[in-house]
């Protein structure tokens, strides 16, 4: 059967045995009205009436690392909260999650269904100390997950009882067996987090030296641990569906290879890229990993069509894609070997019909780039759903089922839906707790609005594309005789691109950009419509200096720098355009981002013909501030 998450059994993975609590009502009243104490001072009660901005208190203090003066701001809230006893905070109260941190006591159980890092990585450290896990964790220790804490804080431990509580909590990492990463060591790679493993490109000329990405830059999107597993172990297992005429079967990987080899160029792009222009000065962004731009690569994949595979297992694919025979059945599940510390999987859905589907190409890879897919690409099998979002594409799939509805499992019903602007931060967190913590329905009006029904889980990607060259924020030489702008362009569902246009006046003016696609024949005009366009497209202009906007020219003639500001858009075979703003698209979730990709560029008087200094280090993960201190402009 389907694997399906046994919460109960995650429920008591802490250390500390959970028992049925004595708490009288005054406690209970504590946890409802205490439980949003913010930096502020705000509570629950003043929540009521509070905005839906996503606004964050800014902790009192900071040092070099950017963690708040902890210290002072927990004498502070101490004369505000109670202290508990050790053993009422390991004893807890049941379904209730209540954590440590620094001396504080949290019940976070209200933000378990808002926890990009999923429910049971939560619960696992019931009655322990947070801090221990994000020692392994970094990614969450910032000012602004700190902030949002604060808002589930119901009371304090005696320093004692915390020292007591942070000793006992025994946490180690399970990233020490990922495989070894030469790239990262080279400095080829900006990492936004280590664990899980998550890492793009740090320059996006690689995006644009080669048509297929090398393997080595190519971006890594990892929610668990990598597998190491040996292929002599490997089983893929097919569960059995009657409705749908599948037989139950298991396939190693030497049976995999039995069945017709298929090869396929396809782009691939997490649904996340380009999240962090979503960081602004008075709203962070609460989702990861913290892409920048160059979370997408093209390549080249070889394996087998699922289609195949379940032709083996008894399935009539063939009179199911000519209409002739009805699949029973709607969601194609596919589960990965890759578990969290709980042993829960990864896992993600495409439709049936998208594996059925003769010129879907829907394949199990097993090479990539005429290579034997790399661990950290999914080794020994993963799933190529050409078109659709990376967070599709499982890694290490394992098992397979067919199914009327999407199992429990799959990651984007809960981290990839793409919800309407006006759904800020609060309103989305507040709208997932109703359901486990009835008791805050109506604290904070504005998550009302929030409807999954107007919030779709994503599947496909909309139009792309990316300035690769120059770098954001380089200087070159105001020697040169022309700009040379070179990028990256691709449209999920296979649309394909048919004009990319850009730029250099900050976009009053556009014009169109070469194009250089994957070889033809491979696939059908853009135009065609026919959604088998799964290949990127890069493209490249050289616009001599002259052209150039008069005020730019002006200070390049009289020996003065000059900054430009260069953007593209790409338009594909649909006739969908890019939008130029991103608060068009803007979503809680940072999927889907997709406005005008913009670069700053100096012409330098100082530099000589052809030399081009470097741009200050990008800011870090979840950061608004480049390396010189200046604001990023998306």
């Amino acid at each position: 059967m389907l694997r399906t998450i046994n919460r109960s059994a995650i429920r008591g993975l802490s250390t500390h045995a959970r028992v049925t609590s004595s708490s009288s009502s005054n406690d209970n009243t504590t946890l409802l009205t205490g439980a949003a104490i913010l930096l502020s001072g705000l509570t629950i009660a003043s929540a009521k009436q509070a905005s839906c901005d996503d606004a964050v208190a800014t902790p009192p203090t900071t040092t070099p690392h950017g963690t708040a003066d902890l210290p002072e701001m927990y004498r502070r809230l101490s004369r505000r909260i109670p202290e508990f006893s050790l053993e009422k905070f390991r004893a807890g109260q049941d379904d209730r999650i209540w954590v440590a941190l620094d001396g504080g006591i949290y019940d976070v159980t209200p933000f378990l269904d808002a926890h990009p890092g999923g429910v049971s990585r939560i619960m696992m450290v019931q009655g322990q100390d947070l801090g221990k896990y994000w020692g392994v964790y970094q990614l969450h220790d910032r000012p602004h997950i700190r902030a949002l804490l604060e808002e589930y804080r119901i009371g304090n431990l005696s320093p004692e009882d915390y020292a007591t509580v942070k000793e006992s909590t025994d946490f180690t990492s399970m990233y020490t067996n990922d495989p070894a990463r030469p790239a990262a060591q080279q400095g080829k790679l900006r990492i936004p987090s280590e664990h899980p493993w998550n890492s793009e490109p740090k320059d996006l000329k690689y995006l644009v030296d080669t048509f297929l990405t090398p393997n080595d830059v190519f971006f890594v999107r990892n929610h668990n641990a990598v597998p190491d597993i040996k292929e002599s172990d490997y089983v893929l297992e097919i569960e059995g569906n009657v409705e749908a005429g599948l037989q139950e079967k298991n396939f190693t990987l030497a049976d995999l290879k039995k069945l017709p080899k298929h090869t396929v160029i396809s782009a691939l792009q997490c649904a996340g890229n380009r999240q962090e222009d979503y960081v602004t000065e008075d709203r962070p962004l609460f989702v990861a990993p913290h892409w920048r731009n160059g979370a997408i690569g093209n390549a080249k994949w070889t394996g087998v069509k699922v289609r195949d595979i379940l032709r083996e297992c008894g399935m009539d694919v063939d009179a199911i894609a000519l209409g002739h025979k009805d699949a029973n059945a709607k969601i194609a599940n596919f589960m990965g070997a890759d578990t969290d510390e709980t042993g829960v999987p990864y896992a993600g859905v495409i439709p049936v019909d998208k594996v059925i589907d003769p010129h879907g190409d829907t394949i199990l890879a097993y090479e990539m780039n005429g290579e034997t897919l790399p661990r950290d690409h999914g080794y020994p099998v993963r799933l190529l759903a050409p078109g659709h979002a990376g967070c599709r594409n499982v890694k290490w799939v394992s098992q397979i089922a067919l199914s009327e509805a999407p199992s429990e499992l799959d990651s984007g019903s809960r981290l990839d839906r793409h919800f309407a602007p006006d759904i800020t931060w609060m309103a989305h967190k507040e709208h997932t707790a109703i359901d486990r913590c009835p008791e805050r329905k109506g604290c904070v009006p504005c998550a009302e609005k929030v409807r999954e029904d107007q919030g779709p889980v994503i599947q496909t990607l909309p139009v792309q594309s990316i300035i690769c060259v120059p770098g954001n924020r380089t200087s070159i030489s105001s020697k040169n005789k022309d700009l040379s702008v070179k990028g990256i362009s691709w449209s999920g569902a296979g649309r394909g691109i048919v004009r990319v246009e850009v730029s250099v006046d900050n976009g009053k003016n556009f014009t169109a950009a070469e194009l250089r696609r994957a070889a033809k024949g491979t696939s059908p005009p853009p135009e065609f419509g026919m959604g088998r366009n799964h290949s990127w497209t890069q493209w490249e202009i050289s616009i001599p200096y002259c052209e150039l906007p008069a005020e730019i020219m002006k200070k390049v003639d009289g020996g003065e720098e000059a900054e430009i500001e260069i953007c593209c858009k790409a338009i594909d075979g649909d006739l969908n355009s890019q939008p130029e703003n991103m608060s068009v698209g803007w979503n809680v979730l940072g999927i889907c981002i997709n406005h005008w990709s913009k670069v700053q560029v100096k012409l330098n008087p100082g530099l000589e013909l052809g030399e081009v200094k470097a741009a200050p280090n990008t800011p870090m993960p979840g950061s608004a501030y480049w390396g010189d201190g200046t604001i990023n402009k998306p």
